[in-house]
């Protein structure tokens, strides 16, 4: 027994910590929430960039349209 064990002897002393058991609450976000929060943003601008382009392309197959029917008649 080395002399700390024996002055502390009887007394309760906190251990260190082992692990933090996953799922656990600790106050601060999980990586998955991290992940899926990343992930459903990624979501949002690929959706805003694909309407963009519809909304450009849109605009272009309408001029297209007039532009031939100015030419037809």
């Amino acid at each position: 027994m080395g002399w700390l064990s024996i002055l502390l002897k009887g007394k309760k002393v906190a251990g260190a910590i082992k692990g933090v058991k996953p799922f656990s609450k600790t106050g601060a976000k999980s990586v998955e929430s991290w992940k899926s929060a990343a992930a459903k943003a990624k979501l949002g601008a690929a959706k805003f960039n694909l309407k963009e382009t519809f909304k450009k392309s849109d605009k272009v197959l309408g001029e297209l349209k007039e532009t031939i029917k100015k030419g037809f008649k």
